[in-house]
């Protein structure tokens, strides 16, 4: 990573790299080993065009490193937007064989992505894929299509005004409460929530997780309606909200959010 920021601080060194990269990867999608980071030495499906992070292991390298740190070998996991599933992979490595990891997608392309991905590297009975968008309602609901399969939303969910949905879909509708003390489902150890504003709608519909599973939460903010609303649940569930940066900080006011932050929620009466 410290050589990717370097790389990344000289616009035109990055264009070269990048270009080359281009170049000599093959068109559309190639079974691929991950190069390095926490999935180095799996397999995955990529479009190595577009997905070159995944490939060389520097997608979301502060999210990577507090899985690293926090997630511990039996631990239950939610992937709350599981998309193509690196984040899940990880999870699924992290917690082991004693371990289960429940990956919550939408889209219907990356479910059937994610399948192939978890077929590649022998783990289809240590993730279990839930398709549908974890929310507030048990009801279809309806979810926009973005313009790439990592953007899609629940309808109403905050932020992400800039972007053009040019398709929507009806999907499952999940509450997280009702997934685990309705349904029977295992309760988490950690949630990771990145799903492009709904964390608006899932916060919301998981307030007995929060009160009685007490996970920490690996928590993706899309905007200020969002930061309020994480910031209000979180605090009134006696969370304490933390920069996802080495030591992990603690946030110490809503004001202090940045527009676009990546959080871990710690319960404050765990060990």
């Amino acid at each position: 990573m410290q050589v990717k920021r370097a790389v990344y601080r000289s616009p035109r060194l990055a264009r070269l790299i990048r270009q080359g990269l281009n170049r000599a990867a093959p068109q559309g999608s190639a079974e691929v080993t991950v190069a390095a980071g926490g999935l180095a030495g799996m397999r995955l499906s990529l479009d190595l065009q577009l997905e070159k992070d995944y490939w060389l292991g520097t997608y979301e390298p502060e999210l990577q490193a507090a899985i690293g740190q926090l997630v511990q070998p039996g631990n239950v996991a939610y992937d709350l937007g599981a998309n193509i599933g690196y984040i899940s992979l990880l999870l699924a490595r992290r917690v082991g064989e004693p371990g289960l990891v429940y990956a919550f997608e939408a889209l219907p392309g990356n479910l059937e992505r994610l399948r192939l991905n978890l077929a590649l590297n022998g783990l289809e009975n240590r993730v279990v894929l839930v398709p549908g968008a974890v929310g507030d309602s048990p009801q279809p609901v309806h979810f926009l299509v973005g313009p790439s399969g990592g953007t899609g939303k629940v309808a109403g969910s905050a932020g992400r005004q800039e972007i053009d949905y040019p398709g929507e879909i009806t999907v499952p509708g999940i509450i997280l409460d009702e997934f685990v003390y309705q349904e029977g489902n295992p309760p988490p150890h950690v949630v990771k929530i990145d799903i492009e504003g709904g964390e608006v709608l899932a916060l919301s519909g998981m307030s007995r997780v929060l009160a009685e599973a007490r996970p920490i939460l690996f928590l993706e903010l899309h905007g200020p309606q969002a930061a309020q609303v994480a910031w209000e649940v979180l605090l009134g569930s006696g969370y304490q909200i933390s920069r996802m940066v080495a030591g992990f900080p603690a946030v110490p006011s809503l004001q202090a959010l940045d527009w676009k932050a990546y959080l871990v929620g710690f319960p404050l009466d765990s060990d």
